[in-house]
């Protein structure tokens, strides 16, 4: 049997360019367009200009041009949706643009889809990864523009037996094929370069991916992740953003921007994205602030369960909770940690954190509860340069959805060993643990890969993700 060198697997087919090749564009417009890597095959100059319109900073650009021009592409995602009747409802995109869908409109210029209600177009739009939408100008006093035509273009034929088999011809498991999807190679290093990367990425794959136990506890693993800048934190979830249905934050969301406005009946962003990212946490760590999320967010964080957000009578919405389970996660930087300030009692990264929040001035209410949602916190202060690492490929999107499924249905498969478990006091803690137990198992990382219920007896694994749960895993200092 002919062996494989890993590092020629970005040489497959199914990995793209990230630099479309014969295409001169500005380092302006390419900025920002990793998130759509994946899933355009054939790039033109055409393409670039949609998606560079449809950013959010080009609001006012893509409604001028809409207005001159009467009819505008667009490619991205949907933040809010409102029910205006029975025959349509009002998208706002994530470029800031209302557009509006009419069951009538859309039936007339699409006839593929006149078996279709605008419940199952609703749906459809909601669901969407990456939406293509064709819009046109009804009435340019009113700034009413109508959504000619729409298409997911997440909704690729995917390629699970090709990927499938190249990931036997080489031999690599799912974590470090993950890597090699968002442009990561984990093949060209020593073995304590290795080290240091996992250290850096196994918290942030480990915080997608759902585990499900019971309705009344999360079934994802929220995370929060501390390093020096310039590791690749924000990145990793920046070209993962459409592929996951992430949504990024550069401060703590409002109530009714993350949830529910109740007097307008405008969903917010958790039902339109999985994971919710919460970038500079340690910049934006204002009492009051922290606090009204600390509160709003707990049964959120803890069980998928929000509040809506309370009015007068006359405004107050019918439902007072809703459910919606979203992986939520954390990111920060840290200066070098120096041992001398450690004190006796610093033995993991969360009395690390809990003792930082604190000399923050917040409150100690507030901070504990924030802290027991958290599954994983990761303060990593080692020097990283990730460019190092970094190849210009991305995972083509048949490949890559495939790939994220094949991830789930391993985790969903996994087992585990509870008695290796049994010694954590904390009921939610030891939870956690069997979580990330199935996820390293469903990603390839067991200790005896070639012999599964050898592996579950060992519990290395379960070793490995009670570590990590109670915070000794990665912490230099345990």
């Amino acid at each position: 049997m002919v062996d494989y060198d890993p590092k020629q697997i970005f040489n497959e087919p199914i990995f793209l360019n990230t630099i479309p090749e014969n295409i001169d564009i500005s380092e302006e417009k390419y900025e920002g367009i990793s998130p759509y890597l994946p899933f355009i095959k054939d790039w033109n100059s055409n393409i670039i200009d949609i998606i560079y319109l449809s950013k959010p900073e080009r609001e006012k650009e893509f409604t001028l041009k809409l207005l001159r021009k009467g009819s505008m592409e667009y490619i991205g995602r949907v933040t809010e949706i409102k029910i205006r009747s029975p025959e349509e409802f009002v998208a706002k995109l994530t470029n800031g643009i209302d557009v509006i869908f009419n069951e009538y409109i859309l039936k007339k210029n699409n006839p593929d889809i006149d078996d279709k209600d605008l419940v199952d177009i609703l749906d459809e739009v909601t669901r969407a990864r990456l939406l293509y939408l064709h819009i046109v100008v009804k009435d340019k006093k009113h700034h009413k523009f109508y959504v000619k035509s729409y298409m997911d273009l997440a909704k690729v034929e995917l390629r699970t037996k090709e990927l499938l088999e190249i990931k036997e011809r080489y031999k690599v498991n799912w974590f470090d094929l993950f890597l090699c999807a968002v442009g990561i190679n984990p093949f060209d290093m020593n073995k304590d370069e290795y080290a240091l990367l996992k250290k850096m990425y196994l918290p942030r794959v480990l915080s997608l991916f759902p585990v499900k136990f019971t309705d009344d506890f999360t079934k994802y693993t929220h995370t929060l992740q501390f390093t020096r800048p310039g590791t690749g934190k924000t990145t990793f979830y920046v070209k993962l953003m459409n592929i996951m249905k992430i949504t990024i934050f550069s401060r703590f969301p409002s109530r009714t921007r993350l949830v529910m406005d109740a007097r307008t009946g405008t969903l917010g962003t958790i039902f339109y994205n999985d994971y919710v990212v919460i970038d500079a946490f340690d910049k934006n760590l204002d009492k009051d602030k922290f606090d009204d999320f600390a509160s709003f967010a707990d049964s959120g964080l803890g069980q998928g369960v929000w509040n809506i957000e309370r009015g007068s009578a006359s405004t107050k919405s019918e439902k007072d909770v809703i459910k919606r389970d979203v992986g939520f996660i954390f990111l920060g930087n840290v200066d070098k940690i120096s041992s001398e300030t450690l004190v006796d009692m610093v033995k993991t990264s969360r009395d690390w954190l809990e003792g930082e929040l604190k000399k923050r001035g917040l409150n100690p209410g507030s901070i504990t509860p924030f802290l027991s949602k958290l599954a994983i916190v990761s303060i990593i202060d080692d020097e990283f340069d990730v460019n190092r690492y970094v190849v210009d490929k991305v995972m083509n999107a048949s490949y890559f959805i495939a790939m994220v499924n094949q991830i789930k249905q391993e985790i969903f498969k996994a087992k585990y060993n509870s008695i290796k478990l049994s010694d954590i006091n904390k009921s939610r803690e030891r939870t956690f643990a069997i979580m990330i137990a199935k996820k390293l198992r469903g990603l390839g990382l067991n200790a005896i890969a070639d012999d599964p219920e050898a592996d579950v007896n060992q519990g290395t694994v379960e070793e490995i993700a009670k570590d990590i749960v109670l915070g000794r895993w990665g912490w230099k200092y345990a």
